[in-house]
């Protein structure tokens, strides 16, 4: 989903396409609508590669870290063997081992320089999770690094944008103590959801960190510009914080663990932890097995694929091709239509897909099936 505005960067996405404009809908969104007639088939966009992603950690010697690919698919070559493993593998001292599907992949993935720092900021994360396992010495310990951060659960109503904004200033003043960063962080106890969590926006930050280099060293490379382009997401921060208040707290120390973890020179683009969080529900996609099996294997941001709206009748389909995102027409549309995929399964009933896109995209659906289906 996009932002209600836009800029260059957001529009120079689509600039050329022969078959869709990103433009302004009636209800003060910007959604893809099509600029020419479409045949059924047409593949009318691409998204080449996720701007950041994370695999699971249980995932990550059965899927290739370039094209996704998963051993255990019912498309797997019978070399993988009931090992379930791929058997090329990239490993460097001070840094993760990963796993690839094929030679090709293997190349490819060393071609891009974010690629293997990343590997290198992965081992520093999971260190940095073995060294919250502390114990506070007594009581009063306890209770004082509990006061350090706010603490937010399930079925709290206090949540305001103020409060949230207070939440995060709270996080930037902990940083900045040693004293108090040095306690809070021995004693953090990370769970391996929030590690995970914690290592997509490190993704994030290793891209931007990668992209910006890249423009600097070569001024007419717009690859910078993919940082702007996802700052035009639709936020879901509140929304997504009412629904979920024990999130905040997650968020809060990641950021923490994040802050001590990262090396210095990526310290800079914390920023960007925040900015990520507040886009990434809503606008992230699964990273799906691929044989109807429902197995998801991670998520990642297509910056170009967030922009394709939803509806329960949708004339656009999605389908991944190793690390790229394609769309194709489900139906002969017209020039002008709204161009739409599925964010859920289309078969449940009105009011399950109402409700289940209010709980993840917070939206109540308004399509023409829908309005349909609750009024008869």
């Amino acid at each position: 989903m996009s932002s209600p505005s836009a800029d260059s960067a957001e529009l120079s996405i689509f600039a050329g396409s022969s078959y869709l404009e990103l433009q302004s809908t009636t209800l003060g969104g910007r959604s893809l609508f099509a600029i020419s007639d479409v045949a059924p088939g047409t593949r009318i966009h691409s998204c080449k590669a996720p701007f950041a992603h994370v695999i699971y950690k249980d995932y990550r010697k059965e899927v290739c870290a370039h094209c996704f690919a998963y051993s255990a698919s019912d498309h797997a070559p019978p070399t993988v063997g009931s090992s379930r493993t791929w058997s090329i593998k990239w490993s460097q001292a001070g840094a993760a081992t990963t796993w690839f599907c094929s030679d090709g992949c293997k190349d490819s993935w060393e071609r891009d320089e974010a690629s293997t720092l990343m590997l290198e900021v992965d081992a520093l994360l999971t260190k940095g999770q073995a060294s919250t396992r502390k114990r506070c010495k007594s009581l009063e310990e306890e209770v004082e690094v509990k006061s350090i951060l706010p603490c937010f659960e399930s079925g709290d109503r206090s949540i305001t944008q103020e409060v949230i904004d207070a939440a995060w200033e709270s996080a930037k003043a902990l940083v900045a103590s040693r004293a108090h960063l040095t306690l809070y962080y021995s004693t953090l106890h990370l769970e391996d959801t929030e590690l995970e969590i914690a290592r997509s926006l490190a993704a994030a930050i290793v891209r931007r960190y990668s992209d910006e280099r890249l423009s600097q060293s070569d001024p007419t490379c717009n690859q910078f510009q993919s940082w702007s382009q996802l700052l035009n997401l639709q936020k879901n921060e509140l929304c997504n914080v009412q629904a979920r208040p024990y999130m905040l707290t997650a968020y809060l120390r990641i950021y923490v663990l994040l802050s001590n973890a990262l090396p210095k020179y990526l310290r800079k683009y914390m920023s960007t932890v925040r900015e990520v969080l507040a886009r990434d529900t809503g606008n992230a996609f699964g990273i799906w097995d691929g044989d109807q099996r429902d197995e998801m294997m991670g998520w990642g941001i297509w910056v170009s694929a967030s922009y394709f709206n939803h509806s329960c009748m949708p004339n656009v389909r999605k389908k991944r091709v190793g690390r790229t995102l394609h769309f194709e027409a489900t139906r002969g549309i017209q020039a002008g239509e709204e161009l739409c995929i599925s964010y859920i399964d289309t078969d449940s009933p009105a009011d399950q897909r109402r409700r289940e896109l209010e709980e993840s995209w917070f939206f109540s659906c308004r399509c023409l099936r829908c309005e349909k289906e609750t009024t008869e």
